[in-house]
């Protein structure tokens, strides 16, 4: 072991890093292959609107200059939107960049953050990076959230409960009632609730109640949301929360100087404003992600129903159908690299798109029972 090995902090040595979906010039590359389509990552495949594009295009011509810190126009438009105040949002490089810097505000060394698995990965890593133990508790085998089971393992050194809803990588929701409770429970423990709505666009259960709304009714909670999924923003990392005004102010002592770049805040700004292009999204969406789950049941094979645009399978032999879908040109997610084996997600893309996945999975199920 050199020097320098005594140099890293002794907690990240069994840390794995986050575990992206494969990038489509690697799949080129790996299997000599031009053509590539990605369901790995859940982003949103619809060309984006005009208005967007020439926001981009106009933003562009001033990159010699750096971006406004503070995001002033784009944390106005979101506090706007949401109808909170702006001292109460925050802007930042993606819910990745926004938690980072929150847990580094929020977080003593040694210090609890709690949260239900298997889920988005990068809760894990943000908490360790700031020195956090990280403390978890398994899903339901139906998925669901055992919020009784989760609250009680906050003790006197948790700091914060995080938790993704709807949920990634199982794609369902803690309904409302079980979401009132648990804010309740936590508020008398003296714990922060953070609730990631990542996917909060795509919910169509009538149990759902978005995070802006509980924001607007207890005041002590954080919501994170983002640009990346579907305004159609993945590329620029574009990220928002909401969150009490004492967080908001501890966040930004912490905060990236510049961690949202012009083209970012224009592009966003351009997005927030064009509603109507949300709504054919989220249409188009739903009525693509219908059409997965008959695809895919007919099959035999195992889909569970979500409340996000992505679907997930159920497979006993998911690693030979992940290899043989890259292998036809087609990246998913393996799910063991997001903590559930046995399953693989894939994300609603264009319906094109959809129809050759349908198609390859198909092919690959007949090949593997042969």
């Amino acid at each position: 072991m050199t020097w320098m090995e005594h140099l890293i902090r002794k907690p990240l040595a069994e840390l794995e890093p986050y575990k992206p979906g494969k990038p489509v010039g690697e799949v080129q590359r790996e299997y000599g292959l031009r053509e590539i389509i990605r369901l790995c990552s859940n982003e949103n495949p619809w060309p984006l609107p005009e208005r967007v594009l020439q926001a981009i295009r106009e933003a562009a011509g001033d990159i010699h200059r750096y971006p406004d810190p503070a995001a002033y126009h784009l944390r106005r438009a979101i506090a706007r939107h949401l109808g909170v105040s702006p001292q109460e949002t925050i802007v930042g490089g993606g819910t990745e960049g926004i938690l980072y810097a929150f847990f580094q505000a929020l977080i003593d060394e040694g210090d609890e953050v709690v949260y239900p698995v298997p889920t988005y990965p990068i809760y894990r890593l943000a908490a360790c990076a700031a020195g956090a133990r990280c403390v978890t508790h398994p899903l339901r085998e139906d998925h669901t959230v055992d919020v009784d089971g989760l609250v009680a393992l906050c003790g006197e050194r948790t700091k914060a409960l995080v938790l993704c809803n709807p949920n990634n990588p199982t794609g369902n929701i803690l309904p409302r009632a079980d979401l009132l409770q648990m804010a309740s429970q936590l508020e008398e423990k003296q714990v922060l609730l953070v609730v990631d709505e990542a996917y909060a666009e795509y919910v169509t259960d009538p149990r759902y109640v978005s995070g802006v709304d509980l924001f607007r009714q207890l005041g002590n909670i954080v919501i994170l949301r983002t640009f990346s999924k579907i305004y159609g923003l993945a590329g620029l990392r574009v990220g928002y929360a909401i969150a009490p005004k004492p967080v908001v102010e501890a966040f930004a002592k912490v905060r990236r100087v510049f961690g949202v770049n012009s083209i970012g805040q224009a592009a966003a700004l351009a997005a927030l404003e064009g509603q109507d292009f949300i709504a054919q999204v989220r249409e188009r969406t739903l009525l693509e992600k219908e059409k997965m789950v008959r695809g895919i049941t007919e099959t035999g094979v195992k889909v569970f129903s979500t409340q996000t645009n992505f679907v997930l399978l159920e497979l006993p032999n998911a690693p030979a159908v992940y290899e043989n879908l890259l292998r036809a040109g087609i990246i998913v997610r393996l799910g063991e690299d997001l903590g559930m084996p046995g399953t693989l997600r894939v994300t609603v893309g264009l319906p094109e798109e959809n129809d050759r996945f349908l198609k390859e999975l198909r092919r690959a199920l007949r090949r593997l029972d042969r």
